[in-house]
């Protein structure tokens, strides 16, 4: 049986290829995704192992939240340095201060965009074993000069003894740059901006005077990293010691934690591309088994046991699978390359390095490619082992085509199981149930598929049916075998109908965010940073400059950083200047009073207050990266979509975080005076209100052109289905080919009617897949309706080219087998069996 199957596979060649490269495309994406996120991972770890490669300790302040990657806790005294470098365990110890410091170019633009890698402030250390930066051109920086990496250098044509801009959290401020340096064998922190100043100045731009970030030491000869962690922690109060190692992982531990939901974005489009494989496999092995059925049947007629047919059939799918999977790993790597580019497409520049392929990631994407494989075509190999010994006697296998009452009871049971979800999430706002009942629902279209075929198939076709015989022979072929024809609409439904949705979403959340902005915002501009850091941002100075600026009536400023609140970990907790927010974003009905915040108070919504028993006067535990504070709630207001459920007053933030920076300002004033007051800050973007809508509406069509190119594989693999399933059909109807060809029917109409089946059956795929689209997009938007979604929008334009291209992508798609069926001899088609 095993030499049986692999004459089987090498005697079917193009059957085996054309199942071969669906598995190719789902592993390769797959694989693929590993690849980039590995990489990404690397290349990040690499950089932060090169900025503390020497170092045997550090000591900085004790965390009271988790800062994330790359990011400052609360500072440390700078005299702590004398008290380190006196323990007889510590060869050489050096301070480092980092901060936000961002260099603009000669033309007064930054060199590097805060929204596409990091701008860093350091002091220079002297120690070589400390400092990962080297010098490369030019000399040290003191006081009024800086040194920047070469990366940025090349970028803005910088050379040794030009003046340059920096940007802190101060004014800016021009200096000489003494110098350029590459980190470590780098040009570059992975991408981002460097600029370093000498120790004076940068605790006077970055920290604050006799303030640092923390120490690092290396250790004498003899003494372990350990044994020096000891010493320091012996010798220092109320300090934190790490070892070397410790603080890398502790970093590196920040890196995986930030890439690893953006590897889970990723893998569920992975996810869709297998589920869509899998149907195609599992469609093809149905087919095929029943073409084959008079082969088993004979083979059951010599002795042949059920088991032995069934495993046939397996290991055919395991062979398959096996040299798919090697071809699709192979393929990942451009699949990586090609991810880089459409993640750039965010706007979010990625740190550049070589790809990284780990055997743990390959032997997991070919593992999970091969047992798609297998269990995909397992039904079809249980229905073979079923074929009797008498149906050796027919002259041509036949697939089962009856609709089992078992299906149209499942169907039903998920259909009414899926409405009743849906109407308990629309009718309580429960996002939870409303996605469950949303799953059945599309559950049942896919268990009804083989039921709902005949009729609709009849629908689409009437047109073809009415251009002539080719028409009405396609709107027959195309609905003769619904369970065949469900299967392959249903791998094209799947992304059609999630590309639906996010359109359905997309255009409701723009055109939600434009109402918002009319009904919610009563300013003239707002002033953007354009990050997604939440720490990242701009100067405070022109918060507080925009307050005394002629022509502005009033202004709030706005920042954001990650903290505990009330016990719950990595909260995006708000900043504004309580005082003018009310006056430019409504907050509805506001008990209390916003502007008796002051350092120690926190505003929270009435939903929050509700689910957490909190009320005013009641006492909120904040912890930040620099202490732990008790805030008292001291105003609750009804919320808005504008703001998360609490804030803070900007008083609060420069009392804890004196080196936070404007996330955001929200101004009513004139254009002139706006544009006036911001001039000498170009990392700050000044938008009227029409720019701010456009730039939020900019940012969404982004993302989801991303998602709608991620989700294009699993389309384009389920149009290789559609003309897999035509090849296969083919092969099936050779004899009544023949007849048609014998009573006059040209080869330019057997063409037309291969292709017109093709679009049908793709009109079948996309029209289900759209209805079923807009029906959980409404819904998911009706139930988020609390949550800012007010309007349902039906991108009417985006559906009909999806519509539209999906059909004249299933008439492509169908050009070989259409091709093959008008050449094939007449005679020797009249005579295939």
């Amino acid at each position: 049986m095993i030499s049986l199957t692999f004459k089987n596979l090498l005697v079917h060649r193009r059957r085996t290829l054309s199942t071969m490269v669906a598995i190719i495309a789902g592993v390769a994406f797959l694989a693929g995704t590993l690849i980039f996120t590995d990489t990404l991972t690397s290349t990040i770890d690499g950089v932060v192992a090169d900025g503390n490669a020497d170092a045997d300790a550090v000591v900085r302040a004790p965390e009271s939240t988790d800062v994330g990657f790359a990011q400052s806790g609360a500072p440390i005294p700078a005299s702590l340095l004398s008290a380190v470098e006196e323990l007889p365990q510590v060869a050489e110890a050096d301070v480092r201060i980092t901060g936000y410091a961002q260099l603009l170019d000669p033309d007064n633009t930054p060199v590097v965009e805060q929204g596409d890698a990091a701008v860093v402030g350091f002091n220079w250390i002297d120690s070589e074993a400390l400092n990962p930066f080297r010098l490369v051109d030019g000399s040290l920086p003191a006081e009024g000069e800086i040194v920047i990496d070469r990366g940025s250098a090349t970028r803005s044509g910088y050379r040794i003894g030009d003046i340059a801009t920096v940007l802190t959290r101060h004014d800016p401020q021009a200096f000489t740059i003494s110098g350029i340096a590459d980190y470590g064998t780098r040009d570059s922190q992975g991408g981002a901006g460097a600029v370093l100043f000498d120790r004076t100045t940068a605790e006077a731009f970055l920290s604050t005077p006799g303030q640092v970030n923390a120490i690092a030491a290396t250790a004498a000869d003899g003494v372990s990293a350990s044994e020096l962690s000891d010493a320091l922690d012996a010798q220092l109060d109320g300090v934190e010691v790490l070892t070397g190692d410790q603080f890398v992982a502790e970093d590196q531990g920040g890196v995986d934690d930030q890439v690893g939901p953006f590897r889970t974005f990723l893998l569920v489009f992975a996810a869709i591309a297998l589920l869509v494989t899998a149907f195609i496999i599992n469609n093809t092995y149905a087919i095929t088994v029943a073409q084959r059925s008079k082969e088993m049947a004979m083979l059951r007629a010599l002795g042949a046991s059920r088991r032995q047919v069934v495993t046939s059939v397996v290991i055919e799918a395991t062979v398959t699978g096996a040299l798919a999977g090697v071809i699709g790993i192979g393929a990942g790597i451009g699949v990586a390359a090609l991810l880089q580019v459409l993640i750039e497409q965010l706007g979010v520049k990625l740190p550049s390095g070589p790809l990284v392929i780990q055997q743990a990631s390959m032997i997991a994407a070919f593992v999970v490619g091969l047992v798609v494989v297998v269990l995909s075509a397992f039904l079809p190999a249980r229905g073979a082992g079923r074929i009797p010994p008498i149906q050796a006697l027919r002259s041509i296998g036949v697939e089962n085509v009856a609709v089992t009452r078992r299906r149209w009871v499942t169907g039903a049971v998920l259909a009414s199981t899926g409405a009743s979800l849906l109407f308990v999430g629309l009718s309580n706002r429960q996002i939870g149930a409303a996605g469950l009942g949303a799953l059945a629902a599309f559950v049942a279209v896919l268990v009804l598929g083989p039921i709902y075929v005949r009729p609709l198939g009849r629908l689409l076709g009437l047109p073809f049916a009415a251009s002539g015989i080719s028409g009405e022979i396609a709107t027959q072929n195309a609905i003769r075998n619904p369970r065949r024809t469900a299967r392959t609409a249903s791998a094209l439904m799947i992304g059609v109908a999630l590309i639906s949705f996010m359109a359905v979403f997309g255009a409701s959340l723009t055109t939600s965010f434009g109402s918002s902005l009319d009904k919610n915002f009563h300013g003239t501009h707002v002033i953007d940073s354009g990050v997604e850091d939440p720490d990242g941002g701009f100067s405070t100075q022109l918060a507080r400059d925009l307050k005394s600026a002629p022509g502005i009536a009033t202004s709030s400023e706005f920042r954001i950083t990650s903290a505990t609140v009330n016990g719950e970990p990595d909260v995006d907790l708000e900043a504004y200047d309580a005082a003018t927010l009310d006056d430019l974003i409504d907050l509805g009905t506001v008990d209390g009073d916003l502007t008796s915040l002051g350092t120690d108070g926190i505003a929270i919504d009435r939903d929050y207050a509700s689910d957490n028993d909190l009320q005013l006067g009641s006492e909120v535990p904040v912890a930040l990266s620099t202490g732990e504070r008790e805030t008292t709630v001291r105003a609750i207001y009804d919320g808005s979509e504008w703001l998360g459920s609490q804030f803070l007053d900007i008083a609060a933030f420069d009392q804890l975080l004196p080196q936070s920076l404007t996330y955001r300002i929200y101004v009513d004033g004139t254009d002139e005076a706006v544009d006036a007051a911001s001039a000498d800050l170009p990392s700050a973007q000044v938008l009227d209100r029409a720019e701010f809508f456009d730039q939020v509406s900019g940012i969404i069509d982004q993302f989801l052109g991303v998602i709608y190119a991620l989700l294009a594989l699993a389309v384009l693999i389920a149009l290789l289905g559609v003309g897999n399933t035509l090849s296969l059909a083919i092969y099936e109807r050779t004899r009544e080919i023949g007849l048609l060809r014998a009573v006059g029917m040209t080869r330019r109409q057997l063409g037309a009617a291969v292709r017109d089946e093709a679009i049908i059956t793709a009109l079948l795929g996309t029209s289900t897949g759209i209805g079923l689209g807009v029906l959980i997009g409404w819904t998911v938007v009706r139930t988020l309706e609390d949550r800012g979604f007010d309007t349902v929008t039906l991108p009417v334009v985006p559906l009909v080219v999806i519509a539209v291209t999906g059909a004249v992508a299933g008439g492509l798609i169908a050009t070989i087998p259409a091709r093959r069926a008008a050449r094939l001899n007449v005679l020797d088609a009249l005579e295939a069996v």
